[in-house]
């Protein structure tokens, strides 16, 4: 892998940018700290280091005078080697990042030429010494998008300057050559320069751009459903952190609508002991609900053979003689179906407090004839209050944030009957039963599948934690950044 990689870590800090800005309110937020830039860079320096040592340099030639005349000179297979980057730096500006290395070191050998000009043409070589030290490299860097709406990163400018470049010749008449080593060790600097800021903008605009590639823009989640991050606006620049909005909303796959609602404002950053910061609002999470319920897979039969022999009461009339006296009245010893269906999205609110979940369906009881034919007894109106128990944990290389519902309290009234009234009173015990039993771990499928948060390749999250905001939920990590192609030289 002679191409230089080295600054595809910058990436790290520029997840999901997107060109398209559609509004002012994101319904996620991610905020890379100084820390964690600190930490993108450190991890790279010894990639950098490796890369740059091993950067062709190519041959240099001229002419210069001598005591024996003027003479042809040539430096052929200059090889850097250890080079060191003690100190380094990337921060965000106005409109980008700037990569700043300092007092940097380097060494190197090449073999030396020399041929005298005039008669008799007395030639000689040997090998030379290449040290130099107090190098300093600026790189800045623009963001753009291509064609798919994937983020780029292009660079602007590459400033160099080298403190000091000594070569020692040795072999042959290597004096001849120390007397104009100044006039080398000049054009060695310049070679250095183009080569080694070519190396730092090829790394950007070739391997950075590579990984950006892996962001998901548009992630799918099932048959049904997909969640769009692309950008809400500019991505917010500051000397303690980078920002950026996304839009954070699911789709319908077999025909994506906006939601008919729209996000909260977020608080400003507020923190910075983590160096990432990750904001999933409700405002996602209930795009979710609004698909799921316009899919029509919100719906769930429960027939006799489904219920458990621990269970209350069996799906049967007679089980019912004493909860509605008119069902197994009108329906005496009959087989019986309930139908649960959704008829309004689920709905997730964030306190500080806690997450709340409310569901509001209704419970269709139907009575089944011999011949397989079924009538409707009854249906109930019900809403189910749960409280979500949150979590952060990986699942591979994503991680994923998703709830675990518990019942709260519920609510029921008689929406229609074919028997005439009843009470519900008797009902309490078996409803909630049945909440426990079917509705909720329904529900549990789609909150413990989670949100994966959207990363690229080689970034895990390190103590992760969570915390409750009014309208959000709120991951604050340090970060592990090791790409796959990082294993050429890490492990």
């Amino acid at each position: 892998m002679n191409s230089n990689r080295v600054l595809a870590l910058i990436p790290t800090v520029l997840i999901l940018l997107m060109t398209t800005f559609v509004r002012a309110d994101p319904g996620f937020r991610l905020t890379i700290t100084s820390k964690g830039l600190d930490y993108v860079i450190e991890t790279g320096i010894p990639i950098l280091e490796q890369q740059l040592s091993n950067i062709d340099i190519p041959d240099i030639s001229g002419s210069a005078s001598s005591p024996i005349g003027t003479i042809d000179y040539e430096l052929k297979n200059i090889k850097l080697s250890n080079l060191k980057i003690p100190t380094y730096s990337m921060k965000p500006g106005t409109s980008g990042l700037t990569i700043a290395l300092s007092s940097v070191s380097v060494s190197g050998k090449a073999d030396w030429h020399y041929k005298q000009k005039s008669w008799p043409g007395i030639s000689d070589s040997g090998s030379v010494d290449i040290s130099a030290d107090g190098i300093a490299i600026t790189i800045s860097a623009v963001l753009g998008s291509d064609s798919s709406g994937h983020p780029t990163l292009k660079t602007t400018g590459c400033s160099f300057s080298i403190g000091g470049l000594h070569v020692t010749f040795h072999g042959g008449a290597s004096w001849l050559y120390n007397l104009f080593s100044d006039n080398i060790a000049d054009s060695l600097k310049s070679s250095l320069q183009g080569q080694l800021c070519s190396a730092a903008t090829d790394a950007i605009n070739k391997e950075a751009n590579h990984a950006l590639e892996t962001l998901p823009i548009v992630e799918k989640v099932d048959d049904y459903s997909e969640v769009n991050y692309s950008l809400t606006k500019v991505p917010v620049f500051t000397s303690t952190y980078i920002e950026t909005d996304h839009k954070g909303e699911f789709f319908l796959i077999a025909h994506p609508s906006e939601a008919p609602f729209t996000p909260n404002p977020l608080p400003p950053v507020n923190a910075s002991d983590k160096m990432i910061y990750v904001w999933i609002t409700e405002y996602l999470v209930n795009t979710a609900g609004f698909v799921y319920q316009e899919s029509g897979i919100l719906a769930y039969n429960i027939t006799a053979d489904q219920i458990p022999s621990s269970f209350p009461i069996s799906l049967n009339t007679s089980s019912f003689k004493f909860l509605v006296p008119q069902l197994f009245n009108a329906y005496p010893n009959m087989l019986m179906q309930l139908n649960i269906i959704s008829v309004k999205p689920p709905l997730v609110q964030i306190s500080p407090q806690m997450v709340n979940l409310t569901l509001v369906g209704t419970l269709g009881v139907n009575v089944v004839y011999p011949n397989k034919t079924e009538v409707t007894a009854f249906v109930l109106a019900v809403t189910v209050y749960a409280d979500a128990h949150v979590s952060i944990h990986a699942d591979g290389t994503q991680e994923i944030v998703s709830g675990n519902c518990t019942l709260l309290k519920f609510d029921m009234s008689l929406a229609s009957t074919s028997i005439g009234q009843f009470s519900l009173a008797p009902l309490q015990v078996t409803v909630n039963a049945l909440i426990n039993a079917f509705v909720l771990p329904q529900a549990n499928k789609y909150t413990m599948r989670g949100i994966t948060i959207p990363m690229f390749d080689g970034v895990s999250f390190v103590n992760p934690q969570l915390e409750l905001g009014e309208g959000y939920i709120l991951v604050n990590s340090d970060i592990n950044y090791k790409p796959s192609y990082w294993s050429d030289y890490y492990y």
